[in-house]
């Protein structure tokens, strides 16, 4: 039987938990590499030379990025094109400097350009440059090799192979395992795993122990036969040393062996019982055994292995505290149980508080909420879920099909939004829902929601995003395009909070737009006050937004919070609008919904609307700010009036990111937007047309910029090209009408008083570059030895004499490039020494 998640959302009267709170399937799907981060790339006509460029689209392998200061975006594909991170060529020598096109088009305001993007600007690491855009789930393959920890000790691993991946999920089996121990399923991101070879790197006290009953490699020569054959067939499907990353960075605990504490039952995952620390391994870890099985926790696996923010055990009183069942141990035999009797009983002291980690429980579950949740009793079992009941960061989850109920922790890597089982094609244990025989249970629900809702608030049906309306100049397309087709229906409030934080999200500027939503002092009639957050970085702002008290006015409401984003009026609202516009906005002068103004964010360097100042930097930086806005305002006219700004693609399915260039066709121009200021800037050094660039990365810095900065770079950098290369006679005929109109200044001709950091260049030819376009570098380098031995006369009899010394100095070749030659001309020399000295011999 099918089961579509929209229609049981809907025939319930509930919503689903936000993806975003899911981090471990978030942490899954991450590859490194984020819309507006900044990369060096190739030209496309020339790809010796570099220049910066913002990517604007990322789907997997394949980027859709714009060169700094170009009108048009392209496709790149990391895995065979030239692409490297911010710095590299500065690392390398490499050349840095605009496409023709662009310096003839920006001019001098090219310098601002490149500043601008470099200071707002992240760039891409290489380690997701070396992945080629492949998210950890790609990376993962069946026959891996991993190191997992013991249930009950931080010293003991074994090792296991990846029998099954699932989105992340992975299906294990212990090597050397016979029917004693079955497979089993751990998430990627769980700290018990560690990539293979992680015990033997760090040695004693960290072994390889069997994990079963029976030690079965208890013998040296067994143990180490089964390593052997485990690390040989590793060498078949080798494990990335960064995919499976050791445990976070741990706080030291104070707890000491003997302390009482409450612990939630591992054999039930339900109830609360009295635990005590009863070993201390170091000053990470420790053993929580709860009491009735301190004889026999290895067996009857009663046991948690805690660091101090472990999820699963309380301070005494909690349970109490939270209204969660407690059952006392079997010692107790009448009465309600007392903890403090129960330590004069034990002669024993209880855990401070202050030894349990603060543990924040997450913003934005609510009871009734659905979601999908591993059975703790059988994890082969995946069940359609509902939030039963919160007490702090633990759910209490009900599998919905078996009736049967569960605690869990908030971030629990069991728990998984809906649609991720047929997103992964995993089996979904979902509920009987024949309407034909309406269950009981479904019907109390139902009637309690009912009265509930009578009793509160009013039901809000759907709210719809009408993807391609005008967004307007705050809401990110990109962004808008990946949230899900509608949310409802619901209580009124709930789904209305939940639109007004969907919208956020979607904004360049959440913590602006929220402040600007803001209202000081009592609502207006008809309106009610609801918190709504917004996330900047690390940061979280909250801010208390009107709403409509009355489903009545829904409409008027969203029409207003639209002409107030100014975008369509249509943008969201209860009217569903998949192919026109009402107000035919794909077609109109978008001025028309701004308000008289294309003020887009914040201005820059302010924080939640106000200016902000930076320590040395000058008033007149202020004067400097102009052009560049005035560049970014061209940029947006240009967005604006481009035939895909009136509205967005539509997304393929509720709730999934696109994946492919076929399915985000609609995306190939959209807006830019400026980016938030990172703390941190990359190290770059740029080389361009034989003139070195001031360090950028100290400029950034300290937000020191002067006059004659900008005037030596654009001097050293737009004014002339090289012209030695015998491949470049065409460009510089094409270039010379725009160079002689500049006076060009030599880096030689710059004195170290006139500017300290631009220095004399040391260009190597042959050092090593690393390369992702191996075929493309072979032909380049081999028409390049063809001319030069045309050039130098070098023959067959001065050809074979050649060696490496010689090729790197003279024909001024790449290592790797050398090497190979060297082995060709070896292979030449000895056929003519085995053919032509014997039959001179002869």
């Amino acid at each position: 039987m099918e089961f579509d998640w929209n229609n049981y959302l809907e025939n319930n009267r509930c919503i689903a938990v936000p993806e975003e709170l899911f981090s471990h399937v978030e942490a899954s799907l991450n590859n490194g590499i984020k819309q507006g981060m900044l990369l060096e790339v190739c030209h496309k006509t020339n790809p010796d030379v570099y220049w910066i460029a913002e990517i604007t689209m990322v789907c997997g392998h394949l980027l859709r990025i714009k060169f700094i200061g170009a009108d048009n975006d392209f496709w790149c594909d990391i895995s065979t094109t030239k692409v490297h991170p911010l710095g590299w060529c500065g690392k390398y020598d490499e050349q840095v400097e605009p496409p023709d096109d662009i310096n003839e088009k920006c001019g001098d305001t090219i310098i601002d350009i490149m500043k601008n993007a470099l200071l707002v600007g992240q760039s891409v690491s290489m380690e997701a440059l070396n992945n080629k855009g492949m998210s950890p789930i790609d990376r993962i393959k069946v026959g891996m090799k991993v190191e997992i920890q013991n249930l009950m000790d931080p010293y003991r691993y074994w090792i296991a192979t990846v029998c099954e991946n699932v989105g992340g999920r992975l299906l294990f089996r212990y090597d050397g395992a016979d029917e004693d121990l079955s497979q089993f399923w751990i998430f990627f991101s769980n700290p018990r795993l560690s990539s293979f070879g992680f015990v033997t790197n760090k040695g004693s006290p960290w072994q390889f122990k069997y994990p079963s009953k029976v030690n079965k490699f208890s013998c040296k020569n067994k143990l180490s036969a089964q390593l052997r054959q485990s690390a040989e067939e590793s060498i078949k499907e080798p494990t990335p040393a960064d995919l499976f990353q050791p445990s976070p960075v741990l706080e030291a605990h104070n707890f000491v062996t003997g302390m009482k504490l409450e612990a939630l039952n591992p054999q039930d995952m339900r109830t609360i019982r009295p635990a005590t620390v009863s070993k201390i391994f170091n000053n990470l870890h420790f053993l929580v055994v709860i009491d009735d099985h301190l004889d026999d926790y290895e067996d009857t696996k009663t046991a948690w292995l805690c660091d101090n923010m472990h999820p699963y055990i309380y301070p005494i009183g909690w349970a109490e505290k939270n209204g969660i069942t407690f059952k006392p141990p079997k010692i107790w035999k009448e009465g309600p149980f007392d903890w403090d009797d129960y330590l004069t009983l034990t002669s024993s002291v209880p855990a401070p508080e202050y030894c349990f980690g603060k543990k924040e429980p997450l913003q934005g579950i609510e009871l009734n909420m659905k979601l999908e949740a591993v059975n703790p009793m059988n994890h082969e079992e995946i069940h359609v879920a509902s939030v039963d009941a919160i007490a702090e960061h633990m759910l209490y989850v009900e599998l919905v099909p078996i009736g049967e109920k569960y605690w869990y922790a908030q971030d629990s890597d069991l728990l998984f939004p809906v649609g991720w089982c047929d997103s992964n094609s995993y089996e979904l244990h979902i509920p009987d829902t024949n309407p034909r025989e309406p269950v009981k249970a479904v019907e109390e629900l139902r009637a309690k929601e009912d009265n509930t809702m009578k009793s509160s608030e009013e039901w809000c049906d759907r709210i719809f995003f009408n993807y391609k309306c005008y967004a307007g100049p705050s809401i990110s397309r990109n962004k808008l395009s990946q949230l899900p087709k509608h949310v409802g229906p619901g209580p009124l409030s709930l789904v209305l909070k939940e639109v007004l934080n969907k919208i956020i999200s979607a904004s360049y500027k959440p913590a602006k737009l929220l402040k600007d939503w803001e209202t000081e002092g009592p609502p207006e009639e008809g309106m009610r006050l609801e918190m709504l957050r917004a996330k900047l970085k690390s940061s979280t702002y909250h801010a208390y937004v009107p709403i409509t008290r009355s489903v009545r006015g829904v409409r008027a409401f969203c029409r207003a919070v639209c002409v107030r984003l100014q975008a369509c009026p249509c943008l969201f609202g209860p009217q569903d609008y998949p192919d026109l516009c009402p107000n035919d906005c794909q077609h109109v002068e978008k001025s028309t919904f701004h308000n008289g103004t294309e003020r887009r964010g914040r201005p820059k360097g302010s924080v939640n609307g106000r200016k902000k100042k930076k320590k040395g930097m000058p008033e007149k930086r202020e004067k400097e700010q102009q052009p560049m806005q005035g560049t970014e305002n061209n940029r947006d006219g240009e967005s604006i009036e481009s035939e895909h700004s009136a509205g967005s693609t539509p997304p393929s399915e509720a709730g999934t990111r696109p994946n492919s260039p076929d399915s985000v066709s609609d995306f190939k121009r959209r807006y830019r937007r400026k980016r938030e200021p990172k703390n941190q800037y990359p190290k770059l050094e740029m080389k361009t047309r034989g003139a070195k660039l001031p360090n950028f990365a100290v400029q950034m810095k300290e937000a020191h910029w002067n006059k004659k900065d900008v005037e030596t770079i654009y001097n050293n950098t737009c004014a002339t090209k090289k012209q030695n290369s015998p491949d470049s006679d065409t460009e510089n005929e094409t270039n010379e009408s725009s160079c002689n109109s500049r006076d060009a200044k030599n880096i030689s001709d710059v004195s170290d008083s006139e500017e300290p950091e631009l220095k004399k260049l040391k260009f190597t030819s042959y050092d090593p570059l690393p390369s992702d376009n191996k075929t493309f570098e072979n032909d380049t380098a081999m028409s390049w030895i063809k001319e030069k031995m045309k050039q130098e006369e070098i023959d067959g009899q001065a050809f074979i004499m050649l060696d490496l010394p010689i090729i790197r100095d003279f024909l001024h070749m790449k290592k790797e490039f050398a090497m190979q030659l060297c082995k060709h001309i070896t292979m030449i020399r000895w056929y003519y020494i085995v053919n032509f000295e014997d039959n001179c011999e002869t």
